[in-house]
């Protein structure tokens, strides 16, 4: 008889909690599936109905949170062009902050590197649309400079995630907008004063 699938989605719940529970603690290679298994009450045999391996508990969590960004991205590219790239980096933040337990461990310093490239994936095809066309700019420097972007981007969200940056998020979404597209009528930055003059 097959298990009803409140069960099911329970048991999956449980075994992913007590995989994060160590996973906060220590790189996913040092995890076992015994592990796993004591902490969350299970034996392997039910871990094995679930998951392959402990990598692939790990990839199904990045794949519920990659899901929800191609789901924004969606959305994002439905706006109109102006409010294509405020849209999509309004939608991103509020997403990371909301799976911030999670995220924040991704994204981090021990983190799976494979979260990271997979998340710029996303994003990448709505983002390099947000760039202006340049008669003097080849194919291979916009993917560069779209590239510039994101993994800058994304570095001043992940900082700003940690949560003691002082920084709006509105105000964050303003300065990552306005690095590509400057505001209507916004003035140029002034020149720095002159220095002493050299000895």
């Amino acid at each position: 008889m097959n298990k009803q699938p409140h069960i099911t989605e329970q048991t999956r719940a449980n075994l992913q909690e007590a995989f994060w529970q160590l996973y906060t603690r220590k790189g996913v290679e040092h995890i076992t599936v015994r592990e796993i298994t004591t902490l969350a009450g299970y034996n392997r045999g039910t871990f094995y109905l679930y998951y392959r391996d402990v990598y692939d508990l790990l990839h199904s969590i990045e794949d519920d949170i990659i899901a929800r960004i191609d789901a924004v991205v969606t959305r994002a590219a439905a706006q109109p062009p102006q409010r294509m790239l405020p849209s999509l980096l309004e939608s991103v933040t509020g997403l990371l902050r909301d799976s911030e337990r999670y995220t924040a461990v991704l994204l981090g310093e021990h983190g799976d590197p494979r979260f990271s490239a997979r998340l710029k994936s996303a994003i990448r095809p709505l983002a390099r649309r947000c760039f202006a066309p340049c008669a003097g700019r080849t194919e291979a420097e916009t993917e560069l400079l779209t590239e510039f972007y994101l993994s800058g981007a994304l570095g001043a969200v992940i900082r700003w995630n940690t949560g003691d940056t002082g920084v709006a998020g509105e105000r964050l979404i303003e300065l990552l907008v306005t690095a590509v597209i400057p505001s209507p009528g916004a003035a140029p930055d002034p020149a720095p004063a002159p220095g002493p003059p050299a000895p």
